[in-house]
């Protein structure tokens, strides 16, 4: 039985160099595009977290294990509004009666929410149309408002004789003198006020009116939109609300 000898060459230093260099991984070329892509690819991330994040509701949003309600209401900007004692506001023709039926721009002054049962919320007016999937609220400044005028309809039946309308029971104009109370004391504007006008003479100032002072207030366009956005319009032939 022979055997083959199987030979072998010996690499030569040139051949040995090139087996070194190829055993030896390359180093990757600086790419300037590779920089930017993963940057860029960070930078939107972190972007992307913070979206995320402010679609999160605030940290006191829950209450009592639901959502707090005050987070269907926007953020209503402030503006500065100068007082004035503007003269259909205090008269009894039809201009004056118009402009106060009015003041509250939608049906009861009630907005319908959605799900009402994930939020902190007791059983509001059910609409019937939905299956009890959505409910009418009513916002308290148009709460104050209605009592407003129920007072304004007793003061109009004793300037002029006009009937005050029906507004409740035997009991609805003190709950509205209280609930106006608490309103005003609630929203407590401490603008400081000053005469009218001064008469000549230490200590004869005129009375204080309010005419003319400014005052740094909710922006009423901002509130009347988010009513009329999410309410029954007073125009409104469809009977949506169950009053």
């Amino acid at each position: 039985m022979s055997t083959t000898k199987q030979e072998y060459s010996r690499l030569g230093n040139e051949d040995l160099d090139e087996e070194i260099a190829r055993s030896i991984p390359k180093r990757k070329r600086f790419s300037p595009l590779r920089v930017f892509l993963y940057v860029g690819g960070v930078i939107f991330l972190i972007l992307a977290s913070t979206s995320a994040l402010t679609f999160l509701p605030p940290k006191k949003a829950l209450r009592n294990g639901r959502w707090d309600p005050q987070i269907l209401i926007p953020s209503i900007p402030s503006s500065t509004v100068a007082f004035h004692m503007a003269d259909k506001w205090v008269r009894y023709d039809d201009e004056g009666n118009e402009a106060w039926d009015h003041m509250i721009p939608v049906k009861f002054g009630l907005v319908a929410v959605e799900e009402p049962s994930h939020y902190d919320l007791q059983t509001g007016h059910i609409d019937p149309a939905t299956d009890g999937s959505e409910a009418w609220f009513g916002l308290s400044v148009f709460h104050q408002l209605h009592c407003l005028r129920a007072l304004r309809d007793l003061v109009r039946e004793q300037k002029i004789g006009v009937p005050s309308r029906h507004w409740g029971g035997p009991d609805h104009l003190e709950h509205c003198l209280n609930m106006i109370r608490q309103g005003i004391m609630c929203s407590a504007d401490t603008t400081l006020e000053w005469p009218l006008y001064v008469k000549e003479g230490f200590g004869s100032d005129g009375p204080i009116t309010g005419e003319g002072i400014t005052h740094e207030c909710k922006n009423w366009d901002s509130v009347v939109n988010f009513a009329e956005t999410n309410g029954e319009p007073l125009n409104s032939t469809v009977k949506r609300i169950p009053l």
